[in-house]
């Protein structure tokens, strides 16, 4: 893979993308050398709604409450990722735009966490409404923050809390989503599918 070889390489999505809060007044996004301040604080909103595929165009489903990687093929029912804009104060635009991912309308968050007994963190879902997290603080928020940053057409999802640790699956078909460093025998570059349904109120992912 041609991933992340370079920091220059690495390019965010500005349209349409979640992770990117909307320009200071008087700021172009457009204009190359644009620049967003890490500190602005992201208004949570409606989350934006996905299906993910990996390189190998594996979509991303939910089986037996963990994520799993299967080839798309009909009958397959790809699962449905609530995708909100979030905020850390140490953000750069070199990382990527940090975000917060759920599934299960929302119900379950994508966090990363590692104990001492593991030599590497690993990736869970978390039962917690996606748009209470998001007005956590910083601290709560950290472990279930992910640095979606642009790689050509395809994304990568960076853990917050354990940098150099990235979202991945396998090679081989119907294995868990996991975390893994960069340069390991991994597809860590995913594409983001827009569902085109309409979309959902952020009541029906919150009280």
């Amino acid at each position: 893979m041609s991933l992340l070889e370079e920091n220059s390489g690495v390019k965010m999505d500005y349209e349409n993308d979640p992770s990117r809060s909307p320009p200071e007044s008087g700021l172009s996004c457009a204009h190359s050398g644009s620049q967003v301040n890490a500190h602005t604080q992201v208004n949570p909103g409606a989350p934006q709604q996905f299906s993910i595929e990996d390189q190998d165009h594996k979509v991303l489903i939910l089986h037996c409450e963990n994520l799993m990687a299967v080839p798309n093929k009909n009958g397959v029912h790809a699962e449905i990722f609530f995708v909100l804009a979030s905020h850390l104060s140490s953000a750069s635009e070199e990382k990527g735009g940090p975000i917060l991912l759920a599934v299960s309308k929302g119900e379950r968050c994508l966090y990363c966490k590692k104990n001492k007994r593991q030599r590497k963190p690993t990736l869970v879902l978390k039962k917690k409404k996606l748009t209470k997290l998001a007005t956590q603080s910083e601290k709560a928020r950290q472990p279930f923050i992910f640095y979606k940053a642009r790689v050509g057409s395809r994304y990568t999802l960076e853990s917050a809390a354990y940098p150099g640790w990235f979202v991945c699956t396998s090679y081989n078909a119907h294995e868990l989503v996991d975390m893994t460093e960069f340069g390991k025998r991994k597809y860590m570059e995913f594409d983001f599918i827009r569902i085109s349904e309409l979309p959902i109120s952020p009541n029906e992912v919150s009280d």
